[in-house]
């Protein structure tokens, strides 16, 4: 059988739907793995071009395999607060599941295997700019799944089985399965919906970011790149290091033209999570570098929200941790009542 399939787990997800997008438009057969916690609705307009599979990486069915010549790993719980709602699932989804996925890989001869990893797993407080080879220092359940799967993945390296690591910073962006908790994205949907940036703790904190579009391509140029030059490696993914307060500014001035908007600075407890990672291994190893800017993803952003899409900010489907518990609510609740009609 063919080899010329790329899967990637969680394709239908606020990374995985925007990567599936940009693998058919460079020729790729795509099928997508997917628990479909938030539903198919982000490949709606492709539905057809592809194959969509829905699955848990739990128990993930070695023969999803056939044909696959690159697994692309981004089906996980994927920020502090989901991890720390269900611990056990966390760990057994980012964690075991990761491995059950790769082991499969290395068994069906899928030789590379890109995988979303987090920079947050250097710490929430980091004074100088973390390299790849910064000591790492996890501090939340999420980022401890993180850490345990790359060091599980780098077991399993071989000359059959090529493990790539990205260490994704905080992610911002337009998707069609839309994410209003990410901090470049919740400051323009307050904007647009209030004329107001929230700047919490003063703003004194450092975040690292980096697009959602550059975050699939990076995996792109991940499952292009010649073996020996990233088998096993680990690479930091990152556009820009802002301070919050300079963000809240800046995504201020991008809108200032269209619209007055009042940054709105409070002071009160200092936050931990403040880090600033290094992102030039990637560009000298490989040639790829984020290019796309918090400008651009803003307006792109603003236009979408002018057309009155996603708009309706109260919906918890906007929100991974508030959708997360009214899904476990209502499990709970079908439990007794068993079907509704």
């Amino acid at each position: 059988m063919a080899k010329d399939i790329v899967l990637v787990t969680g394709g239908a997800g606020y990374i995985g739907s925007v990567l599936v997008k940009k693998l058919l438009e460079k020729g790729e057969k795509v099928r997508v793995v997917d628990k479909l916690y938030f539903g198919d609705s982000a490949l709606a307009d492709i539905r057809g071009k592809i194959e969509l599979k829905a699955g848990d990486v739990r128990q993930f069915d070695p023969d999803l395999l056939d044909g696959v010549k690159c697994v692309m790993h981004l089906g996980s719980l994927s920020n502090d607060p989901t991890a720390e709602f269900d611990p056990k699932a966390n760990k057994e989804i980012n964690f075991e599941g990761t491995m059950r996925v790769a082991e499969a890989c290395k068994r069906k001869g899928v030789k590379k295997f890109t995988f979303a990893s987090s920079c947050a797993i250097y710490g929430f407080h980091v004074d100088d700019i973390a390299d790849e080879d910064h000591s790492t220092n996890p501090q939340s359940e999420y980022s401890q799944s993180k850490l345990d799967a790359e060091n599980g993945l780098r077991s399993l390296v071989s000359a059959a089985f090529c493990p790539v690591m990205l260490r994704q910073a905080t992610v911002f962006g337009f998707s069609n399965r839309m994410r209003w908790d990410l901090v470049a994205n919740t400051m323009t949907k307050d904007a647009f919906a209030s004329d107001r940036i929230h700047v919490y703790c003063a703003g004194d904190n450092w975040r690292p970011l980096v697009d959602v579009n550059d975050v699939a391509e990076a995996h792109i140029a991940m499952m292009q790149a010649p073996d020996d030059k990233v088998k096993g490696q680990v690479f930091n993914l990152v556009h820009k290091n802002y301070r919050i307060l300079e963000l809240g500014h800046w995504i201020a001035e991008i809108i200032k033209p269209k619209q007055k908007i009042e940054v709105n600075v409070l002071f009160g407890s200092k936050e931990s999570r403040s880090y600033r990672v290094a992102g030039d291994k990637i560009s000298q190893v490989t040639g790829f570098e984020p290019k796309v800017t918090v400008e651009d993803a803003v307006r792109s952003i603003w236009q979408v929200l002018h057309s009155g899409r996603y708009t309706d900010f109260t919906n918890p489907i906007y929100y991974n941790i508030e959708w997360m518990k009214l899904l476990v609510d209502m499990e709970q609740k079908l439990k007794l009542i068993g079907k509704v009609f």
